[in-house]
């Protein structure tokens, strides 16, 4: 006798409420990913987007790390939802002012700033391999699936993400 699980098919409901159990994340990861939060709302909504047409066989598994590599791969290719103008229209249309905030804490802000422009300096796969680990507390067989490379490739990434990081830190505190 042969046992066979039965195959289930997930839908895209199923996959919508997972994203909005962990939409906080999502968008905090797309924060730090691309360095402006009005382009990563329009990432993840993208992301989110695209996932859900094409939702994960596993999505008890893989789902987290699907709509982690959804968000990351709209962030790579910028793909927005909803998407802008193409053409001349592009022109016509005015930007928001972005935000801008004060701190009362100086050292904290000016640390704050460091780690982000030190961040921001190195490779976007980088940067996401080290978002991916510290941020969104993926394992590694997750970080592969986000960074669609195999476990190993992404624990390489990863070990160079955190020397370039240092090395960048380093010069820029100083």
């Amino acid at each position: 006798m042969i046992n066979v699980a039965p195959s289930t098919t997930t839908h895209a409901s199923d996959l919508v409420s997972l994203a909005r159990d962990h939409l906080d994340e999502l968008a905090t990861y797309a924060t730090h990913l691309v360095g402006n939060v009005d382009d990563a709302a329009e990432f993840v909504a993208g992301g989110v987007y695209h996932a859900t047409k094409y939702p994960p066989a596993r999505l008890h598994d893989d789902g987290r790390a699907a709509l982690y590599r959804a968000v990351t791969r709209a962030c790579r290719q910028e793909h927005r939802y909803p998407p802008r103008p193409h053409g001349p229209v592009r022109f016509f249309k005015r930007s928001q002012p972005t935000f801008i905030a004060e701190f009362e804490g100086r050292d904290q802000v000016k640390r704050i700033n460091t780690v982000k422009r030190a961040l921001m300096a190195i490779a976007f796969d980088r940067r996401a391999a080290v978002l991916l680990r510290d941020l969104g507390h993926l394992n590694y067989r997750e970080m592969a699936i986000a960074l669609e490379c195999s476990p190993e490739a992404a624990a390489r990434l990863l070990a160079a993400a955190r020397r370039d990081f240092g090395t960048i830190y380093r010069e820029i505190a100083l």
